[in-house]
């Protein structure tokens, strides 16, 4: 029986993920963590409580889930890197300084890390790999994110993700974020990123490939948490067995998609 402890379980991924995570008959959810002075902190979950703290259950548990914000997160890393506990994150908003220390301490513990575990947005990444190898030098690329309006951090980690995954392809590097007054129109070099927020869209991501006379839009639609939960559950599964390691999404869907 895997022991799991949600960071964040009061949160839009957290209270998605425990009645999943209660359906599973090889997990266990022992408790979850909240702020302080969070009003659920206290309150039963699974076979547990309400934490105002990780270290007060951090000992009991295999696999730590946590969906928070970057300071919050890279405070909960040490303490489950010095637990020697395996750490599954969803967390996103990092800056790179950040991302590097958390996979510094990956070299302690196993860590899966992604901006997005739902199984059709990584399919998205590997889609906008292929497309951007056969069009990249000729096609002018946009990435266009829609999500709710509670959203924090913009653009998506997602998006930045997609970001990622163009340079490394195409060499592009000169990233705009949306556009405004009089330009000198499109560079060859540029890749633009633009970020919606309205009503309570779980999220979508649009990566359009244009060129004169025809355009190529590759879109992921999330309807529900529940896509991402879905992903969660499967990268719990893939690291309890894992050696020390800062992993992605890619490792526990094996490439297959």
């Amino acid at each position: 029986m895997i022991k799991v402890v949600i960071v964040g379980v009061c949160g839009k991924m957290g209270s998605a993920l425990v009645p999943l995570i209660l359906e599973q008959n090889d997990m266990e959810l022992i408790g979850g963590v909240e702020s302080f002075g969070h009003p659920q902190v206290g309150a039963p979950i699974g076979n547990g409580k309400i934490f105002a703290d990780l270290e007060s259950i951090i000992n009991k548990c295999d696999v730590c889930v946590e969906f928070t914000n970057p300071d919050a997160s890279l405070f909960h890393t040490e303490i489950i890197a010095k637990a020697g506990k395996k750490y599954v994150l969803g967390t996103t908003g990092f800056s790179g300084d950040q991302i590097n220390e958390i996979k510094r301490l990956g070299e302690k513990i196993p860590i899966v890390y992604s901006p997005n575990f739902s199984i059709g947005i990584n399919a998205l990444f590997k889609l906008t790999d292929g497309a951007a190898k056969l069009l990249g030098d000729n096609f002018g690329i946009e990435i266009l994110e829609i999500h709710h309006t509670q959203k924090k951090d913009a653009p998506s980690g997602t998006a930045k993700r997609l970001v990622e995954v163009i340079e490394k392809v195409t060499g592009k590097k000169q990233i705009v974020h949306g556009r405004e007054g009089f330009t000198k129109g499109k560079t060859q070099d540029e890749i633009g990123v633009f970020s919606m927020r309205s009503g309570d869209v779980v999220g979508e991501h649009y990566v359009i490939f244009g060129q004169p006379g025809e355009r190529l839009e590759l879109v992921h639609k999330a309807s529900s948490r529940l896509a991402f939960a879905q992903g969660v559950i499967k990268a719990i599964r893939f690291i309890k067995d894992k050696p020390p390691g800062f992993y992605g999404m890619e490792q526990v869907l094996d490439e297959k998609i």
